[in-house]
């Protein structure tokens, strides 16, 4: 049952393009549930079953099979993690730690095996995959000069994006591991199995220090040298989820206290979601949050115990 779940959200996710890619978030989830269930050995066998066959019907080792193999391995870890009832930010933590520094390792083995050095194949990959959106845009019925305009800029958006790859990846994986934490706990609250590492997760909050590291990593975007104004970006690319974090729960712990209908959360989380500019609100939401506290847990003795 763990292997065909996820073969078949795998699936979903190359014949459903939209839905597809947020059917890819919850892709480590079947692993998790049945390492937790089942244990390691088993959970291990899943994991590495099912990447058996995508590597098998995708024709091989590439770096979207890879892709895939890092949310299975996220899945993994993330029953690890959960399983040595740490706190939830050191689940996460740990989760995005040791997925992302395998996944660097595999990357260096594959880089190895091919004979190209990794900055290039990285670049390479981001190249090809900005062509396709291209080709995309035209096959969608994009004005023209709209496409104009985006191949005129499509080197300086390459050179941006090969060198904040390892913040864009490292964002994905602290989002799939959200996404996967909110569903393995309505998952197993409901089979009557509570975690008490992830209960009130409404009252999450980032430690304090962080944001005095978010305030020095966006001076370093003021200093005239382009390898410390990309060192600061990445920085804070990496920082923009856990804020991102501490807003959502913000705003759930107001839809709890005010009671707001579900379909309302629904509308509302959709928004946020979708657009863009919301996002970047809750962001805003869960940075000043640390100073101005809108969940009063500081008054109620909660906030040190959450942090």
């Amino acid at each position: 049952m763990g292997v065909s779940v996820s073969l078949l959200i795998f699936s979903a996710t190359l014949y459903l393009p939209l839905l597809g890619f947020f059917l890819a978030l919850i892709l480590p989830m079947p692993v998790t549930f049945y390492r937790l269930k089942l244990g390691r050995n088993l959970g291990a066998l899943i994991m590495t079953a099912a990447f058996g066959v995508i590597a098998g019907v995708t024709g091989g080792i590439s770096l979207d099979v890879l892709f895939f193999g890092a949310l299975l391995l996220t899945g993994f870890f993330l029953g690890e993690f959960i399983e040595m009832h740490v706190p939830v930010e050191k689940v996460g933590l740990y989760t995005c730690l040791t997925t992302m520094g395998t996944c660097l390792l595999v990357l260096f083995l594959h880089s190895v095996t091919v004979g190209q050095d990794l900055f290039s194949m990285v670049s390479n990959y981001v190249g090809a995959n900005l062509e396709m959106t291209m080709a995309l845009y035209s096959g969608m019925g994009v004005p023209q000069e709209s496409i104009d305009m985006i191949s005129r800029s499509i080197d300086t958006i390459h050179y941006v994006m090969v060198r904040i790859m390892p913040a864009l990846f490292s964002m994905m994986i602290m989002f799939v591991v959200w996404v996967n934490i909110l569903f393995i706990k309505t998952i197993l609250m409901k089979k009557g199995i509570p975690l008490t590492q992830l209960e009130n997760l409404r009252q999450w909050r980032a430690p304090e220090q962080l944001v005095w590291l978010a305030i020095a990593f966006t001076m370093l975007l003021l200093v005239p040298v382009t390898g410390l104004k990309i060192l600061g970006l990445n920085c804070i690319l990496m920082l923009m989820p856990v804020y991102f974090f501490q807003g959502i729960a913000v705003v759930s712990f107001v839809f709890e206290k005010r009671r707001f209908p579900g379909m309302l959360r629904f509308f509302i989380y959709s928004i946020i979601a979708i657009q863009q500019i919301f996002l970047f609100i809750v962001v805003g939401l869960g940075f000043f949050d640390t100073w101005i506290d809108f969940r009063k847990l500081g008054a109620a003795g909660d906030g040190k115990k959450q942090n």
